[in-house]
């Protein structure tokens, strides 16, 4: 299957391979970690808090991040 989808997109399988193995970038990284960050701040308000008041909570926890972020 990986073939037919390298042919599709016009690389290599060994680039494919590569790119697949390689460890997360720190700005994925950072991305998941700040996913669960919100997705916790707003389970634990009980679905009632929105970016704003999430951004307050996450800066309280030592997070730089914007409310457009969060958005």
């Amino acid at each position: 299957m990986s073939a037919v989808a390298c042919r599709a997109l016009g690389v290599s399988e060994s680039w494919f391979y590569k790119w697949r193995d390689r460890p997360p970038a720190r700005r994925g990284d950072r991305r998941a970690r700040l996913a669960a960050a919100v997705g916790k701040v707003f389970d634990e308000s009980g679905g009632t808090c929105g970016s704003p008041r999430i951004g307050i909570e996450l800066r309280e926890q030592g997070w730089q991040v914007s409310d457009n972020t969060i958005a």
